[in-house]
C-alpha cells in the first residue's frame, strides 16, 4: 500500500504552513482552485511518496504560486500539511495493482485493519446474499462508512452497510482509509472509520486493459476494461473520464479441493485418530421417523431403512453414522461450491468544467449489473408426512415394526427425511444493479470560502430467483406419498428410474423469488474559510449541513406470495420503509503553538421516524444526539509527529431492525430440546428430540440508538525521505447494541421470553404444528476494541535498482462483547479464538510488500501472515469413520448397551502466510505486461472444527484462501 499522506517528513509541512511569504498565497481567494498543472502534480506526488517533501520545502519560495490545498478523508477544512491529527492509508492506483486483486472486495480483504466483513463466501448457504462489505478491526461492517468520491451510497439493506460489488476496481484511482472514528463528521455510523474510494478523474489518452485468472481446477477467471479520458481540466477548463469493465470469475466446486471435499473428516491430535461427521439427517438415501404410541407412551423409532435391507448393513456411500445416532447422515458438503460464479458489467464516467475562475462543476455516473450464482446442497426435505397408507408404508416400515413386535395400528406418523439430490443443487441467483450519481459545485466565493456541494442520487436493486433445486409443494410431497419419488433408495437406483426424475422433474419450482431495492437520496453543503489568525498562525472553521432520506423497500414475486414453494410455508411479508435524516456539524482548526494544532469537531444529527409506506404511519419515534471529535497534532521535532483523538458516535437501529413485520428466517443456529415444561399446553408441539427450531425475525419499534465513544493516540517518525513509521493505538466501545437475543440464552431462559415462544405452521408439512421461536432485536448488548496499527516504509537505492518496502499490520489487544440479551451480562471474546458469534478475530496481522525495479522490470513481493486462533470445542468421534471406536455403558435398568465412542476436542488453529509475486515489463512502448502468482507456494487453508457461517465444513473459506496458487497475465496498452 502507499504511503499514508501524513508519512513523508512532516516537519518538513510545517515549514511551508508557517512561511509568511506562503500565507497570501494559500488563501483560497488566489484562484487556486485552477492553478497549474505543475501544482497538480507535485501536490499528487506528495501524497503518494513520489518526491520527497524535502526537495520541494527548499524550492517553496519559487513554487509558492503552484501550492494547492487539498482535502483529505476525516476533515471538512482543506490544507497543505501532510502530517496530520488522523491515521489515514492512501492506497494508490499503482498499489492496487501491486496487490494482485481483481475487484474491490479482494482489494478491501488485503488491508490488515479490516475485520469482519462479508465476503463472497457467506454466499454459500450463509447469509451474504450475494453481498461483499467492509468492517474495519472486527468491529462489525454496520460500523464502518464507505464513500465514493467522499459521498455516501445506497446500503445493500436496510441498514448502513454498502455491496461492495457495485464499486467498479477499474475506474478506481484510490481508496483512502481512515481508520478512526468520524462521526461528528460523516455522521452517526461512522463509529469504527471510513474507507473512500476515488475515482479517476483525469487520464492521459486511452488505455485498454485486459487480464485471465487461472488457479488449479476451477474459479477461472476473465477481466477486461477500455478507460479513456478528453480534455485536461487545468489546461482546457474541463476533463471527462469514461471507463467501461467487466469481469467473470467460474465457481469452483468442493470436490476440487482436497480440503473441502468432505465433511466426514478424519485427523489426528496427539496422537490419536478422531473423526467428525458434519453431516445432515436429510440424508440419501432417506430416514424414516416412526411415531409410535402404545398405553399413553409415544415413541419415535428413528433409522435409515437401507442399512436394514437385505446385503447392506452400513450406510450408503457418502453416508455414515454420526455418533449417538441410529440413522446415517449425509455427506452435503461433497456436493458444494465453495466459491460462486460472478460475472459483472460496470461503467462510470467522470467529469469536470469551470463555470468561472474559481468555480467548478462536477458529476460522476457510474453503474454495475453484478451478478452471483450459488450452488448450495440439494434440497433438505425436513419431516415430510408419507402416511401410513403409502406404499413406502409397507414396503419399508412394516417390515422393521414386525421384527420389533409392534403393531402397526400403534403407529400415528410415518415421516421421512431425505436430500433432494437427483433434483440438482440449490441454485440462487443474486443479480444486483447498481446506479449512483453525484452532481455539484466546488470552488471559492467570498474571496476566502472553499466550498463544496452536491446532489447525490444512488439506487440499489437485487433481484432473488431460484433456478434450480427448489419444487413445488404438492407436487413434490404428492409425488413422495405416493411412492413415485421413492426417497429411501440410494442415489444411483434412483436416478436409474426414469419414472421418479421425471416425477422429481416435474416439481421443480422455478422463479423470481423477491426484489430488494434501496434508494438514497441526499443534497450536502461543505464549507471552510479562515477565521481570525493567532501568532502561530490561521484558525480554520468548516462547517456544513446534509439531508438524506433512505427508503428499504422489498417486495414478493407472485410465485413467492402463493406460498407454493416447498419449505416456504409463508410468513413473510412485503414491505416499503423510509425514513430521512439531516445533520449539521462544524470543524475548528486551532494551531494553539507553532507546533502544537487542535481540531475539534461538532456534529448534531436527526434520525427520523422510520415510515410504513405500506401500512401507513410512523412505526417509532425519531432520534437526535450530538456527537464530537477532538484531535490532536504535536511536532516533537523535526522528524517527529504525535497525533492523537478523542469522540463520540451514536448510531440509530436500521430499519427492519425496526419496523420488520413478522417473517420466516430459517431455522435456529443449534439444535435444542424442547424448552417448555410438560405441563405447558405449547409443549405437545415441540420437536421431537434435539432439533433446530423454526425462527421468525420480527422488528421493534422501542429499540434506543447505540452510543459510542473512541480514542487513539499515535506517531510519526520521519528521520528521512527514506524511512517512515507510523504507530497509533486505538479504542471503541459501544453500549446499547442493538441485537437479537443469543438463542442458547433463549431456551434455556424460556420464563423470560415466554411470548417469543410461539406456535406455528411446519414450512415443511402445512398438516403439522410446530413450536417456533421469535427473535426481535434488544438493546442489551456492549463491545470493546483496541488494538495497535503500525506502518513502516523504506526506500532503498541500490546500484542496480531501486527497492522498497512497506510492513504494514494490525494487533488487536482487545475484543470482546456481551452475550445478546443476557443478563447480566456475560463477556465474551472472538479474539485468538473462535468465538460463540461464529467468528474470528485474528490477533495479529501483518503484510511485507516489497517492490525492485530495475530497468524496463519491477518485481513485487508480497508476503501475508495471520496469527493463529483456538478452534471451538467439538464433540468427536474416536477412531474413523469405516472403523469407529465404541465403549459399553448402563441405562437406567443396568442393562449393560454399546455405543460410538466420543470425546471433546479443541484444535489450536495455527499460524498462516502465503506469499505472492508478480514481474511488470514495460520494455514496449506505452505497454506494461505481468505475470504474478498468487499464494505462490500453494498454501491450503489450515484445518479446523468450528461450525462457520455456511455450508463450509473443516476449514475457513471466509479468512484463507480457497483458489490456492493462482496465476495470471494481464496486459495494459494505453494510446
Amino acid at each position: 500500500m502507499a504511503k499514508s499522506v501524513f508519512t513523508c517528513c512532516p516537519y518538513k509541512s510545517k515549514k511551508i504552513h508557517k512561511n509568511k511569504a506562503l500565507k497570501k498565497y494559500l488563501k483560497p481567494g488566489r484562484k487556486q482552485m485552477l492553478n497549474s498543472k505543475i501544482s497538480k502534480a507535485v501536490r499528487l506526488a506528495l501524497m503518494y511518496g513520489a518526491v520527497s517533501a524535502t526537495a520541494f520545502a527548499a524550492n517553496a519560495e519559487e513554487a509558492e504560486e503552484k501550492i494547492e490545498k487539498i482535502e483529505v478523508t476525516g476533515s471538512s477544512i482543506k490544507g497543505t500539511d501532510l502530517a496530520g491529527a488522523l491515521p489515514i492509508d492512501i492506497i494508490g492506483e499503482a498499489d492496487i495493482k501491486a496487490t494482485g486483486v481483481t475487484s474491490v472486495p479482494d482489494l478491501v480483504a488485503q488491508i490488515p485493519s479490516m475485520q469482519g466483513f462479508t465476503t463472497p463466501v457467506s454466499s454459500v448457504g450463509g447469509g451474504g446474499g450475494g453481498t461483499a462489505t467492509a468492517s474495519l478491526r472486527g468491529i462489525g461492517e454496520q460500523y464502518t462508512l464507505v464513500l465514493l468520491n467522499g459521498r455516501r451510497l445506497a446500503p445493500s439493506g436496510s441498514g448502513n452497510s454498502i455491496d461492495l460489488n457495485s464499486i467498479p476496481l477499474a475506474a478506481v484511482e484510490r481508496v483512502e482509509v481512515l481508520t478512526d472514528g468520524a462521526s461528528a463528521l460523516y455522521g452517526s455510523d461512522a463509529i469504527a472509520g471510513v474507507i473512500n474510494f476515488i475515482l479517476k478523474d483525469e487520464v492521459d489518452g486511452t488505455t485498454i486493459s485486459a487480464r485471465t485468472d487461472r488457479p488449479k481446477d476451477g474459479a477461472e477467471s476473465v477481466n477486461f476494461s477500455i478507460t479513456t479520458g478528453l480534455g485536461d481540466f487545468d489546461r482546457d477548463g474541463y476533463s471527462l473520464v469514461a471507463s467501461v469493465s467487466y469481469d467473470t470469475k467460474d465457481p469452483l466446486r468442493s470436490k476440487d479441493r482436497d480440503f473441502a471435499k468432505t465433511g466426514f473428516l478424519e485427523f489426528t491430535h496427539n496422537n490419536q485418530q478422531y473423526y467428525s461427521i458434519n453431516g445432515s439427517s436429510n440424508s440419501i438415501p432417506g430416514n424414516a421417523f416412526v411415531t409410535v404410541e402404545d398405553g399413553g407412551e409415544r415413541n419415535v423409532l428413528a433409522y435409515t431403512p437401507y442399512t436394514r435391507g437385505e446385503g447392506n448393513g452400513s450406510c450408503a456411500p457418502d453416508t455414515a453414522f454420526s455418533p449417538g445416532d441410529t440413522f446415517c447422515s449425509f455427506d452435503y458438503t461433497s456436493t458444494l461450491e465453495i466459491y460462486p460464479e460472478d460475472e459483472r458489467l460496470a461503467f462510470m464516467l467522470q467529469g469536470e468544467a469551470a463555470i468561472t475562475d474559481d468555480i467548478k462543476a462536477f458529476s460522476t455516473l457510474s453503474y454495475t449489473d453484478y451478478v452471483l450464482t450459488s450452488r448450495i446442497a440439494p434440497n433438505p426435505t425436513g419431516n415430510i408426512n408419507i402416511g401410513t397408507e403409502s406404499v413406502l408404508f409397507d414396503k419399508y416400515v412394516k417390515p422393521e415394526l414386525e421384527k420389533e413386535g409392534i403393531s402397526a395400528d400403534n403407529v400415528t406418523r410415518f415421516q421421512g427425511r431425505w436430500r433432494a439430490l437427483p433434483g440438482g443443487n440449490r441454485t440462487t441467483e443474486w443479480a444486483t444493479d447498481s446506479l449512483n450519481t453525484i452532481v455539484g459545485l466546488e470552488g471559492v466565493i467570498l474571496d476566502n470560502i472553499d466550498f463544496n456541494t452536491a446532489v447525490v442520487y444512488s439506487r440499489s436493486e437485487r433481484e432473488q430467483t431460484f433456478l434450480d433445486g427448489y419444487f413445488y409443494a404438492d407436487k413434490f410431497v404428492e409425488s413422495i406419498q405416493s411412492g413415485a419419488v421413492d426417497i429411501f433408495l440410494p442415489n444411483d437406483q434412483f436416478v436409474a428410474n426414469d419414472g421418479a426424475v421425471s416425477a422429481l422433474n416435474d416439481a421443480k419450482y422455478i422463479n423470481l423469488e423477491d426484489t430488494t431495492k434501496t434508494e438514497s437520496l441526499s443534497i450536502d453543503f461543505r464549507a471552510s474559510q479562515p477565521l481570525f489568525e493567532l501568532p502561530a498562525g490561521e484558525v480554520y472553521i468548516g462547517y456544513g449541513a446534509d439531508y438524506r432520506t433512505n427508503t428499504f423497500e422489498s417486495i414478493r414475486s407472485e410465485a413467492n406470495k402463493s406460498d407454493e414453494r416447498f419449505g416456504d410455508g409463508g410468513g413473510d411479508f412485503d414491505y416499503s420503509l423510509e425514513r430521512s435524516t439531516y445533520g449539521v456539524f462544524t470543524e475548528f482548526q486551532i494551531p494553539v503553538l507553532d507546533d502544537l494544532s487542535f481540531n475539534l469537531a461538532l456534529r448534531y444529527d436527526n434520525i427520523g421516524a422510520v415510515e410504513d409506506k405500506f401500512a401507513g404511519g410512523d412505526v417509532n419515534k425519531s432520534e437526535n444526539d450530538t456527537t464530537y471529535k477532538l484531535s490532536f497534532r504535536y511536532s516533537a521535532t523535526d522528524n517527529l509527529v504525535l497525533r492523537g483523538s478523542i469522540g463520540t458516535g451514536f448510531k440509530a437501529a436500521s430499519l427492519l431492525q425496526i419496523a420488520e413485520p413478522e417473517s420466516a428466517f430459517g431455522v435456529t443456529t443449534s439444535d435444542y430440546t424442547c424448552p417448555l415444561a410438560s405441563s405447558d399446553p405449547r409443549a405437545e408441539f415441540c420437536p421431537p428430540g434435539s432439533l433446530q427450531y423454526q425462527r421468525f425475525n420480527l422488528g421493534s419499534d422501542s429499540l434506543k440508538p447505540e452510543t459510542s465513544e473512541q480514542s487513539s493516540i499515535g506517531f510519526v517518525y520521519s528521520p528521512t525521505t527514506d524511512f517512515s513509521l507510523e504507530l497509533d493505538y486505538w479504542q471503541v466501545n459501544i453500549e446499547d447494541m442493538v441485537e437479537r437475543p443469543d438463542q442458547d440464552y433463549m431456551f434455556a431462559n424460556p420464563q423470560i421470553f415466554d411470548k417469543r415462544f410461539v406456535i406455528r405452521t411446519d414450512r415443511s408439512d402445512p398438516t403439522n404444528q410446530l413450536l417456533s421461536v421469535i427473535t426481535a432485536p434488544i438493546n442489551i448488548g456492549e463491545s470493546k476494541s483496541a488494538g495497535f496499527d503500525w506502518k513502516m516504509t523504506l526506500n532503498n537505492e541500490l546500484s542496480f535498482g531501486d527497492l522498497k518496502t512497506m510492513v504494514q499490520g494490525t494487533y488487536m489487544d482487545r475484543s470482546e462483547y456481551t452475550l445478546a440479551g443476557v443478563v447480566p451480562f456475560e463477556w465474551r471474546s472472538s479474539l485468538g479464538k473462535y468465538g460463540t458469534d461464529q467468528e474470528v478475530v485474528f490477533r495479529n496481522i501483518i503484510n511485507i510488500q516489497n517492490t525492485l525495479t530495475h530497468g524496463d522490470f519491477a518485481h513485487t513481493l508480497r508476503i501475508k501472515y495471520k496469527s493463529g486462533w483456538k478452534d471451538a470445542a467439538t464433540n468427536v468421534g474416536i477412531g474413523t469413520v469405516a472403523n469407529a471406536a465404541t465403549e459399553t455403558y448402563y441405562n437406567k435398568d443396568g442393562e449393560e448397551l454399546t455405543r460410538f465412542a466420543t470425546t471433546n476436542v479443541q484444535l489450536s488453529v495455527p499460524s498462516h502466510t502465503t506469499v505472492d509475486y508478480k514481474i511488470d515489463y514495460r520494455g514496449f512502448e506505452n505497454t506494461n505486461i505481468t505475470l504474478g502468482v498468487n499464494n505462490l507456494f500453494d498454501k491450503e487453508p489450515p484445518f479446523s472444527l468450528g461450525d462457520p457461517e455456511g455450508h463450509l465444513v473443516g476449514y475457513e473459506g471466509r479468512y484463507y484462501d480457497q483458489l490456492l496458487r493462482t496465476v495470471y497475465l494481464s496486459v495494459d496498452y494505453t494510446f
